[in-house]
């Protein structure tokens, strides 16, 4: 199961349980931690971080540069 640690915007009660301090750690489904992750209650732990694009992919997402008008 993923795993989601509380922050300090937490409430006394994190996704149907008793909040038992900052930095703890819950093992959720992605549907029970779902609306906590969005307020910023929870942290999801298990996530990867996203791969940087190298400079030719970054080129390829470039929209071509207008041509000039005669």
């Amino acid at each position: 199961m993923p795993r989601y640690a509380i922050t300090e915007t937490a409430g006394r009660f994190v996704a149907g349980q008793t909040n038992t301090g900052v930095g703890t750690v819950l093992e959720l489904t992605e549907k029970q931690a779902e609306h906590e992750v969005r307020l910023g209650s929870l942290r999801a732990l298990d996530v990867k971080p996203a791969a940087k694009a190298t400079k030719s992919e970054k080129a390829a997402a470039k929209p071509d540069a207008p041509e000039a008008k005669e």
